[in-house]
This record gives structure tokens, C-alpha cells and sequence, in this order.
């Protein structure tokens, strides 16, 4: 009986010695902040999976209201990393003093969807209406202005007024709320567009076939200042991107992001195959955002050459070449 409960102490020491362990590895691990439009699903996969947890860190994420915010977190400090467009990257690089860089992609390519309200029958329909746009100046609106002039409406001549709001969520809720007329809806709020009565009218195919999606971007001066940081992050992300991206996982892919992000099946499924297949910056890509931001006026404070809005290092070492 004695042997029994000295049996039973320790048992129960072994699990409270595991325990405090598990906490204090916890405690030691390293918080990166991270500012994000929507969770892609390599970070999910890095997450369940241990990854960042196996390269001391742990992932504090911000899902940003509007790309404004966003980019002056970074140009400030306040986040280490964003998922962004390029587009952000371009008008933000020096504008209130910090460059910012792309360092790796998240998704290739993007097929941005425009939505309208169910009394707009024609493109024509829309002028003189307010659209719904993120901020009137970057990324998405200024896709939604080159696929509005293709269809003979241009903003410059007054046919229509972009109305700054933010992420997806509230331009579609401006929309439902008959505030704005238009607007780029992507996932999830695609679907939600559709039950509300929305109408997919085009997209950014028709006119931008190799426009880039998302991508990492970081203030150059903390990823030269936490460098090791940096690769160490990219190197579990490429980790969780290359579970994701194995037909092996898929099911349990589908699962997790499911379960991570409350998407249905069918989203879930979405967010898994919409992920890079490499992660390498689609530098193509990049140089048609930049070409639309020199053709619309935009005089951008680091210059139009490419290669200063990204540096490839930080990925390469990630990758371990």
C-alpha cells in the first residue's frame, strides 16, 4: 500500500515537473508580431505543427482594419512583419522614413473579384457612383481603377469616387448598406457577397493576368538589426508551406486551416491551394504593380527601380542557399 501511493507521488511529480517544463519552454519562446489581411495556411501548418515553436518563437498576429495602419505599424515599429500587397510596400517604402521590403511570396498570382450592388446591370451603371476601396491611393484600388478604365470609366475625368474603408469586411458591409456601389471582394467574403445579393461582374484577370498577391514585407532596419530572427521565422513558414503544399497532408491541411480560421470546407480547401508553391518573390509580378503605380501618376519616394522594394537574402538563407 505504501509502495502503491509512493508510486502515485511520483507519477504525479513527473507530470507537474513536465508541465512547469512545457511553461517555461513557453515562457522563452519569442513573440513576432506579425499585422495581417487574412491567415495563410502556412502559417497555420507552422503553428499545429511546432515549427515556430521548434525556432523559439511564437507568432502574435493582428488582423489589420486597412492597410494604412498596417504599413505605418511597420514603418514604426509597432509590427516585424506584414502580409501585404506590393503595392503597400511601394508607396510606404520612405514615406514616413523607414524602407520597407518584400522578402518572400505568399501567393503567386491573384484573381481579384469585382462585385456590385444587384441594381448594377453594366459597368456603365456605375458612373457617378461611390466605390468601395481599402485606401483610394494603393494595392487593390488601384487595380479596380485599371480594370474600370478598361471598361471606359476613368476616376480622373470624375466618373466615379473611391471611398476609403478599409479591409474586405467593411467594404462589403458599405456595399450591403447600399453606402458604395462596387468593390473588390475576395475570399472569404466572396461567398458572403453572393448570399447578400451582390453580383460578380469581372475581375483583374481580364487586365492584370500576372498581378502578385500577397507577400511578407519587413522594415528594412529590424531585419538587419534581427536577422537571424527573420530567417529563422521564414524558415518555419517554409516548413509549414511545404507540409501544406504535400498531397499527402491535404485532407489534414483542410482540417486545420478549418478549424484555425472557422472557414467552411470549401474555403478551407481555397486558403490551402491558393499558397505559394516555392515562396519565391514573383519578381515579374512586382514590376507589373510597380508599372501600374507609374501609370496611374504616382511619384514614389524611393524611385521606380525594382530592386529596391525587395530583398531576396533573408528567404535564400531561410532556404539554406
Amino acid at each position: 500500500m505504501v509502495r502503491s501511493h509512493r508510486f502515485i507521488v511520483e507519477i504525479t511529480l513527473l507530470f507537474l515537473l513536465a508541465a512547469q517544463s512545457a511553461s517555461a519552454q513557453q515562457k522563452d519562446l519569442r513573440k513576432i508580431r506579425l499585422s495581417v489581411f487574412r491567415i495563410d495556411s502556412a502559417i497555420v501548418a507552422a503553428k499545429v505543427n511546432g515549427y515556430f515553436a521548434a525556432e523559439g518563437l511564437e507568432p502574435e498576429i493582428t488582423e489589420t482594419p486597412n492597410s494604412t495602419d498596417q504599413m505605418r505599424g511597420v514603418s514604426q515599429g509597432k509590427f516585424d512583419i506584414v502580409s501585404t500587397a506590393f503595392d503597400n510596400v511601394l508607396a510606404w517604402s520612405g514615406k514616413e522614413g523607414a524602407d520597407i521590403i518584400a522578402v518572400a511570396q505568399i501567393r503567386d498570382k491573384t484573381e481579384l473579384p469585382v462585385f456590385v450592388r444587384p441594381e448594377i446591370k453594366d459597368w456603365s451603371d456605375l458612373k457617378g457612383k461611390k466605390l468601395a476601396a481599402d485606401a483610394v491611393d494603393t494595392a487593390f484600388a488601384l487595380v479596380l481603377r485599371r480594370i474600370l478604365l478598361e471598361h471606359g470609366l476613368d476616376m480622373t475625368k470624375g466618373d466615379y469616387e473611391l471611398i476609403a474603408l478599409g479591409a474586405t469586411g467593411a467594404r462589403l458591409e458599405s456595399m450591403i448598406k447600399g453606402e458604395t456601389y462596387a468593390g473588390i471582394l475576395n475570399s472569404p467574403f466572396d461567398a458572403k457577397a453572393l448570399a447578400a445579393g451582390m453580383r460578380r461582374i469581372g475581375d483583374s484577370t481580364e487586365v492584370l493576368p500576372d498581378y502578385p498577391n500577397t507577400l511578407f514585407a519587413v522594415n528594412r532596419a529590424w531585419a538587419q538589426s534581427n536577422r537571424e530572427i527573420l530567417i529563422a521565422y521564414l524558415r518555419a513558414w517554409l516548413k509549414g508551406m511545404a507540409w501544406n503544399n504535400d498531397p499527402a497532408n491535404r485532407e489534414a491541411a483542410i482540417k486545420a486551416v478549418g478549424a484555425e480560421l472557422k472557414l467552411n470546407p470549401k474555403q478551407a480547401q481555397e486558403s490551402v491551394e491558393e499558397l505559394s508553391k516555392t515562396g519565391n518573390l514573383n519578381l515579374h509580378g512586382l514590376q507589373v504593380v510597380l508599372d501600374l503605380r507609374n501609370q496611374f501618376g504616382f511619384k514614389l519616394t524611393k524611385g521606380d527601380k525594382l530592386p529596391v522594394y525587395y530583398d531576396t537574402q533573408y528567404f535564400n538563407a531561410a532556404k539554406g542557399k
